[in-house]
């Protein structure tokens, strides 16, 4: 999945976003998005925003993901000691690396701005809220979007919100899920995964219970798309060591911590 944009910026823009390892890029257009934000404004808290109320004028919405190892590979490197998730060092260190990524797409939009799906002054909210209308996500039997190229083995990182209307992203007709014979239903302990919908309070609370699930994903591990971009062991370790914290947090009513 792909766009071309016919501004000299973009293509700069796009290979400085893969040295970083934001390897998915999705182009949305507003039309996609506003009907779903509307009305929806500070829902999810006071630091939660709407795509409108940072850039009242955009016109797309640009999706920065982490496909692969080599976002975590780069954060790693930038790091002088294994991270701590309760520290949001991976949140952090997306900011210090997207903010000044952007400032090429400003050269068309000098009112381009970055919005995070992590706790942030421009936090967007929900963040899935952007890709909501793509009927290519729609199958997501364990919670989260399949990428054609990595499969489940991506982030949403940031979104940029421009007036600068590059093209949309081409969609894939189907998700990857549609011909698959779900592997990821089958291996799931607690049947929390399905392909009507991933069943979360199963998930969560089985996760509390059983080891075997409190640092993985067995049902993630199983699917057969993007197999070549599965996270490092550490990744993935920090990743739902990180979740299984804020799931235990909730449960006890306490704050939750951890990267979200």
């Amino acid at each position: 999945m792909g766009s071309a944009a016919s501004t000299g910026e973009w293509e700069p823009f796009r290979q400085a976003a893969d040295e970083l390892g934001l390897t998915v890029v999705w182009v949305v257009e507003r039309e996609r998005i506003d009907p779903y934000y509307a009305g929806r404004s500070g829902s999810g808290g006071a630091m939660a925003r709407a795509p409108a109320e940072l850039h009242p004028d955009y016109r797309r919405a640009v999706l920065l993901g982490s496909g692969g190892g080599r976002f975590w590979s780069n954060f790693r490197a930038a790091r002088s000691a294994p991270p701590r998730p309760e520290e949001n060092p991976l949140d952090r260190y997306t900011e210090r690396v997207v903010e000044p990524l952007i400032e090429g797409l400003r050269a068309a939009d000098p009112a381009a701005v970055a919005a995070y799906p992590f706790t942030h002054d421009r936090q967007l909210l929900p963040f899935l809220g952007l890709i909501e209308s793509v009927p290519a996500l729609q199958t997501r039997p364990f919670g989260i979007p399949i990428d054609g190229s990595h499969g489940p083995w991506f982030a949403w990182r940031a979104a940029i919100l421009t007036a600068t209307p590059y093209p949309p992203t081409e969609w894939l007709p189907e998700a990857p899920c549609a011909a698959c014979d779900a592997p990821c239903v089958r291996i799931c302990p607690v049947q929390a995964v399905d392909v009507a919908g991933f069943r979360w309070g199963d998930c969560m609370a089985y996760r509390q219970s059983d080891g075997s699930c409190g640092e993985r994903c067995l049902a993630r591990e199983a699917c057969p798309v993007g197999t070549a971009s599965r996270y490092p062991r550490e990744a993935i370790r920090y990743h739902y060591g990180a979740s299984l914290r804020t799931i235990r947090a909730r449960a006890s009513g306490a704050a939750p911590g951890g990267p979200r």
